[in-house]
């Protein structure tokens, strides 16, 4: 039996939090990116990694055009054989300001060879993540799609896992099949939980997670949560042409009100500030001064 809450937390100072998926195409970068505004928002300093090895573009839906990405930092070479694999960057130094405070570490575009890591070069990467902790309190990882085994070393090195899926049947077995993967035969099974993305209602989003949670309860012995859902909202896509972050873009609409409420549930999930920090009382006491906090914003 898999047991949902034994896993130790982490000994980092920062929070790690994975956002995977089992396929492609169900928002998961948007996600990120518009979490790591919102947790930003809430006082939290947020970096947000794009391990999206080989297929990046956290980058380009924040407008931005990095000179330094993750390949510089594991020495890959390209494919034309250029110099950028001999530079070995701190992972710091490829960090860039985004677009509504937070700080961005781009991952690799066009890069082939950043999805067949070897094995020292994964292990470089992971631990890596400690680099990172000055001057950030939460750590948001945006993996590849699918089960490759970088998308599941993040997961198991996270304080909380994220899965995102949408109402498609293809959606939900893939989901389904990551965390499996990630919880069943691991050192260290992770602690993953549900996003919901494109719904229509939240009655489809109960729906969605109820045959996922059914499932994992039968078959993995997890108890699934879900976290909450997001909205389907063609705001989502005009954002995404426009090179803008969906929660500053357009931070009335339904997905931005969704996102900002999942970044409270969040804040109380990660246990951000442990209880002897006295800013936690503030910032723990409850969803609804946090949730009014960035409808104030977002207004």
């Amino acid at each position: 039996m898999v047991e949902t809450a034994a896993a130790a937390p982490s000994p980092r100072r920062a929070k790690v939090l994975t956002v995977s998926s089992g396929k492609g195409g169900v928002g998961k970068t948007t996600a990120c990116v518009s979490l790591a505004i919102a947790m930003t928002q809430l006082g939290w300093k947020t970096t947000l990694l794009d391990a999206d090895l080989g297929m990046a573009n956290a980058d380009v839906l924040c407008g931005l055009s990095p000179t330094r990405r993750l390949e510089q930092f594991v020495g890959v070479q390209d494919q034309a054989g250029l110099g950028r694999g001999s530079i070995r960057a701190d992972l710091r130094e490829i960090a860039v300001d985004a677009p509504g405070g937070f700080r961005l570490i781009p991952g690799s575009v066009g890069v082939a060879r950043m999805a067949e890591l070897a094995g020292h070069e994964r292990a470089r990467l992971m631990s890596a993540l400690d680099q990172v902790e000055d001057g950030t309190e939460l750590l948001i990882v945006d993996t590849g799609a699918g089960l490759g085994r970088e998308v599941l070393a993040f997961m198991q090195s996270a304080d909380l896992a994220l899965v995102i899926a949408t109402p498609e049947p293809t959606s939900i077995a893939d989901a389904y099949a990551l965390i499996k993967c990630s919880l069943v035969g691991t050192p260290r099974p992770s602690r993953v939980a549900l996003v919901v993305n494109q719904v229509s209602s939240k009655k489809e989003a109960e729906s969605v997670h109820a045959r996922m949670a059914a499932v994992c309860a039968r078959f993995l012995h997890y108890r699934l949560p879900c976290l909450g859902w997001i909205a389907q909202d063609s705001q989502v896509g005009a954002a995404v042409r426009r090179r803008t972050p969906l929660i500053l873009d357009e931070p009335r609409c339904p997905a931005s009100r969704d996102l900002r409420r999942l970044a409270c549930v969040l804040v109380e999930n990660l246990e951000l500030r442990h209880a002897s920090d006295p800013r936690a009382a503030g910032r723990l006491s409850g969803l609804s001064g946090l949730w009014s906090r960035l409808t104030l914003r977002g207004s």
